[in-house]
């Protein structure tokens, strides 16, 4: 693009548009001129007659006076132009906003769609790659994962909501591979896709309140397309939902639920596409995403975000300022025309590419700025409650470290600490894991009965941070506090019964155990000292015996990492379990909406 394209281009919008004060410049520069003249003028007459003041000094002409103004204004009015940061917003597809849209993807998981065939990949396989090649073509779509099928042919058909709408690819893909026959093995009852519609219909108005949805249906040969499917009812009844239905038919689908499935899509403003055995492609999703999904209006709290990348054109101003400026103190040998074949070749420069915005992800909404702003403004303010209701509605690890540290200034330590937790569930980097665990160690001190979770948090953060004096000093206390509340002499129940065992055997979470203690821990012992006043900003906990005496090094406490280890086994190994209930769940849920 060059600079004469850039001229005819609109519209043009100004970054400082104050700039053009400079403007006044020139007029101030001339009125110098005037005042100088006049100066040597009326210096000449004191020792000249009028008649003899053109021998006395010579005075510049009228007509370089007149020139010398033009140009001085010229050259300061491109100046100011370029200041001001002219810029010009990229048109087409180079910027534009992210297309908040909800769509839930009901992915066939059968046993047939497993199974192996002729062609090169089963179903099921080529269904992941045509979903992991839409990724790289969404504008802000986020995605849901719905698994259908039977565990074996003509088994009950099943349903399982694998993962709610997201925009991270890496989940998604996570999810897809979870979607197997295996799911449904243990499914109590049958559905069919009209209560699969209904279900996905169902969870994106919990899950996208108020943002645009629609329904991607991947249709094989395990589709449970009943006999007496009525397509235009259900086709209307998406249409006045607003959520429209996109089918993608794949290999084995048969002909008659094939012309179904399209003439509900086609009523439901959505659109039908097929795909033959083996073909994963990006160009499959020409028809329905391009000129179907990536085409539907925004809800009112999805609407498109004003994310522009610029293209900034201060150099059509700021290049002939500076070859102006170097025609007008040129070295008088180097002749016109040189300087205007400088002057030719400067114009005629390209510009530079333009400034990329910031990639979707990283870009907030202005209302979601507007709501940081205003929280932090309550918070600089001192109105916490104001601004743990702000923080509790934005996203993200600052917002949760926001909303627990406002709770935490209001002493509702049980809000703080649920806060803590979940900005420690977000945190990307050590640091924000250790002011997330030294925080919810603050928030634990506070609850009774929580002092060992206290504990154990100021433990992972001096594992991340050693050599931190706050969260040494903090530790410290919750330990004391701790075996003021566990003295060993209380803990002789199971030792009578059995070798020493944690009781973490036992799954006791809390500080309090009461099959083993003698006696229950008084009410003084029932809370961290200091209870009744809140910790310092900087987190510093301080007593009068802390003060006095000499801090003893700080001990780790011995925690039972065999157990933790155990339970994250378990964890690990529940996952079909865990799969499986949810897909009885979600199959009841299917049924009944179905049958209303």
């Amino acid at each position: 693009m060059t600079i004469w394209d850039a001229l005819l281009t609109q519209p043009w919008f100004w970054a400082r548009p104050w700039a053009f004060v400079l403007l006044a410049v020139p007029l101030l520069l001339a009125a110098l001129r005037l005042w100088r003249a006049h100066s040597v003028r009326a210096a000449a007459l004191a020792y000249a007659d009028a008649a003899l003041l053109p021998f006395a000094t010579r005075l510049p002409s009228p007509q370089r006076l007149r020139r010398a103004l033009a140009l001085d204004l010229l050259l300061w009015a491109l100046l100011a132009a370029a200041a001001a940061g002219p810029r010009q917003p990229v048109s087409g597809g180079e910027a534009g906003g992210l297309h908040r849209i909800a769509v839930m993807v009901l992915m066939d998981a059968s046993a047939n769609a497993a199974a192996a065939t002729a062609a090169p990949i089963s179903a099921l396989e080529q269904q992941r790659l045509l979903l992991a090649a839409l990724w790289p073509q969404l504008r802000g779509e986020r995605l849901g994962l719905i698994a259908y099928g039977a565990a074996r042919p003509g088994g009950p058909v099943g349903a399982a909501q694998l993962l709610p709408p997201t925009d991270d690819p890496a989940l998604f893909a996570h999810a897809t591979q979870q979607a197997r026959p295996e799911v449904f093995a243990d499914t109590p009852a049958s559905t069919a896709l009209p209560g699969l519609l209904a279900l996905a219909r169902q969870r994106l108005q919990q899950q996208a309140k108020g943002e645009s949805g629609a329904v991607l249906l991947l249709a094989g040969a395990g589709a449970p397309v009943p006999a007496d499917f009525d397509a235009n009812a259900m086709g209307e009844s998406l249409h006045r939902a607003r959520l429209p239905l996109f089918v993608l038919a794949l290999p084995g689908l048969p002909p008659e639920s094939a012309a179904l499935l399209r003439a509900a899509a086609q009523i439901s403003g959505g659109g039908f596409s097929a795909v033959t055995a083996g073909q994963t492609g990006a160009d499959n999703w020409n028809a329905l995403y391009a000129r179907g999904i990536a085409r539907l209006p925004v809800g009112a709290t999805g609407r498109v975000q004003q994310i522009t990348a610029w293209r900034e054109l201060y150099g059509l101003f700021l290049l002939p300022a500076l070859a102006l400026l170097f025609w007008r103190e040129r070295p008088r040998r180097v002749s016109p025309a040189v300087a205007l074949l400088g002057l030719a070749l400067v114009l005629g420069l390209p510009l530079a590419p333009p400034a990329q915005a910031q990639p979707p992800a990283l870009v907030s909404r202005p209302d979601t700025l507007r709501a940081e702003h205003a929280a932090w403004q309550a918070w600089q303010q001192g109105d916490f409650a104001r601004a743990q209701a702000l923080y509790a509605a934005l996203p993200g690890y600052a917002a949760r470290m926001g909303e627990g540290a406002a709770a935490y200034r209001l002493r509702q330590f049980q809000v703080a600490a649920q806060a803590f937790h979940r900005a420690l569930l977000q945190a990307d980097t050590p640091e924000q894991r250790f002011a997330a665990f030294y925080n919810l160690g603050d928030a634990s001190l506070h609850l009774p009965g929580r002092t060992l979770e206290a504990v154990q948090a100021f433990d992972a953060a001096l594992r991340i941070r050693p050599g931190d004096a706050n969260a040494l000093r903090n530790a410290r206390l919750a330990q004391r506090q701790y075996e003021i509340e566990h003295p060993p002499s209380d803990l002789v129940g199971i030792a009578k019964r059995a070798p020493p065992i944690h009781h973490s055997r036992f799954g006791q979470q809390g500080s309090n155990t009461p099959s083993q203690l003698r006696r229950k821990p008084s009410k003084s012992a029932s809370a961290p000292l200091q209870q009744t006043a809140p910790l310092a900003p900087g987190g510093q906990l301080a007593t009068a015996a802390a003060t006095n005496a000499a801090p003893a090094p700080w001990q780790p406490p011995t925690l039972d990492w065999a157990g933790a280890d155990k339970r994250l086994q378990l964890l690990r190994d529940a996952s079909a379990e865990l799969l499986a209930q949810r897909s009885a769940i979600d199959t009841r849920a299917a049924a009944q909406e179905g049958a209303r």
